[in-house]
């Protein structure tokens, strides 16, 4: 996902002179060919993400358009004050690029872990939440969040990433916007998923050879209204059962969102949800070992299939 961000920025970055990129110390690799070609709109603010924001809040009000790339903790959860007052309060445009979604940073541990980043950018009126599952869905989100930018209200966006490698998902097909259906829809249950773990999910229902009598929706951007879209589909459909599985905890997460929405309105749909626990975590695995350990073990996706058959 990250190569292909860095691709899809140096090509808006060669059509709009007033995109600024901002990075805390890292990303030098796959930014090089943009600090080649464009030096004079790089900045490398340290380790020091607070004063980032606020950089990137200065150069929005005075019409530049910042892109801010750095690891979700320091991004999110370090400049949460100057995300809130800085960009929130002050209605600035910008995008910022989380990497290191979930467990991403497995062996670094939970310092580097961002299980929280979703709920605190649901917190910031107006911030459009993408959480692609795949490079070519990492391009489309960065391309519509630059198209929100420059649009009427010119809201800010988060952009969640894993951190690289991630495989894409050559099946899937948009249905709607920010909705993308993995196999069938004329089934009574259903996998939703968001984020990089949706090609995990992908990889073990193929496995299992369960990918033709299940359907699997992945959602690229985490919004009230892509979300009610979703609920749609699933009524029309007749899904009476849903298992949203989220890389993230439950708190101010997916399955939370869909919830808040579904209470809202006349239809009941049966829902569950795989997620990591609520602790931080301390182990030191890899992802895969790590999500088993910590409430995203896919043998439960199993066990929630032969129930629902």
């Amino acid at each position: 996902m990250r190569n292909s961000i860095a691709r899809k920025l140096l090509e808006i970055a060669s059509q709009d002179e007033k995109l600024i990129l901002l990075a805390g110390d890292i990303g030098f690799r796959i930014f090089d060919e943009f600090i080649e070609k464009f030096p004079d709109r790089f900045i490398n603010c340290g380790i020091a993400e607070q004063n980032m924001i606020g950089v990137a809040a200065g150069l929005a009000s005075e019409g530049m358009k910042p892109v801010v790339y750095t690891i979700i903790p320091f991004l999110i959860m370090r400049a949460y004050e100057q995300i809130r007052v800085d960009i929130g309060i002050n209605n600035q445009s910008l995008i910022l690029i989380g990497v290191g979604g979930g467990l991403a940073y497995d062996k670094l541990g939970s310092t580097h872990h961002a299980y929280e980043d979703i709920a605190l950018m649901r917190s910031i009126p107006n911030m459009n939440i993408y959480s692609p599952f795949s490079p070519i869905n990492a391009e489309d989100c960065l391309t519509k969040a630059w198209d929100k930018l420059n649009g009427k209200n010119q809201n800010p966006s988060y952009i969640r990433l894993c951190k690289g490698g991630e495989p894409d998902i050559p099946e899937t097909k948009e249905i709607k916007t920010n909705i993308f259906l993995n196999g069938i829809l004329n089934s009574s249950k259903c996998i939703v998923s968001t984020g990089a773990i949706s090609s995990m999910i992908d990889t073990h229902i193929k496995k299992k050879k369960t990918s033709k009598t299940i359907c699997h929706i992945i959602i690229s951007e985490i919004s009230a209204e892509t979300l009610l879209e979703l609920i749609n589909i699933l009524i029309e459909s007749s899904i009476k059962k849903v298992l949203i599985i989220e890389e993230h905890f439950e708190s101010g997460g997916l399955f939370e969102f869909i919830a808040g929405i579904l209470v809202k309105t006349k239809f009941r749909i049966e829902l569950e949800n795989l997620c990591l626990d609520k602790k931080y975590i301390f182990e030191i695995f890899d992802r895969e070992k790590l999500l088993e350990n910590n409430g995203i073990n896919l043998t439960l996706l199993d066990k929630w299939i032969l129930e629902n058959e």
